[in-house]
């Protein structure tokens, strides 16, 4: 039933609205993916690996080295997870022409994407601040990689874990 009322909705949108909300999701997503491409690539020609060599040296994070760590991880989540948010963009896209027609008022979509967008740069700032703790609490190698093998187990049980829990199917 879900499916039915989804593409049902699917087919209420304006080819136009879809066309208009697809096409801006997909060329930020594809704008984020380049980044982190040409990321890999010049940190490739820097450090032989992948790894910058700045990053490749053990020294405390600099406020520089947060705010790229930072950029890193907004634009990676942002690159992955707004095209998950198609289905529901192009539903709220729907409901505020419907609003719109009946003379209500409701923020436009580029509006819903935008909160979206900002919880994910919001989760950015928390997954920079763990990983600025876990390197100086020296649980990062110069790689970025875990020290630690409780750590890392801890995390593969606690993601096997949630992919048990009824959170997981909401």
């Amino acid at each position: 039933m879900g499916l039915a009322l989804d593409l049902h909705a699917w087919r209420a949108i304006p080819r136009r609205d879809r066309v208009a909300v697809l096409s801006s999701l997909f060329g930020v997503a594809v704008l984020a993916w380049i980044y982190l491409i040409r990321l890999i690539r010049a940190s490739a020609r820097m450090g032989g690996d992948g790894a910058p060599m700045a990053m490749m040296e053990i020294r405390p994070w600099e406020p520089t080295d947060f705010a790229l760590i930072f950029m890193m991880w907004t634009i990676m989540m942002v690159g992955m997870m707004l095209p998950s948010a198609a289905p529901a963009t192009m539903m709220y896209a729907a409901v505020a022409r419907k609003a719109a027609r009946d003379g209500n008022v409701v923020p436009p979509t580029i509006v819903f994407v935008s909160g979206y967008a900002a919880l994910w740069t919001l989760f950015s700032v928390f997954a920079t601040s763990a990983q600025w703790g876990l390197d100086q609490a020296a649980l990062l190698s110069p790689m970025m990689v875990t020290t630690s093998p409780a750590i890392g187990a801890g995390l593969l049980v606690a993601a096997g874990v949630y992919q048990l829990t009824p959170i997981k199917r909401a």
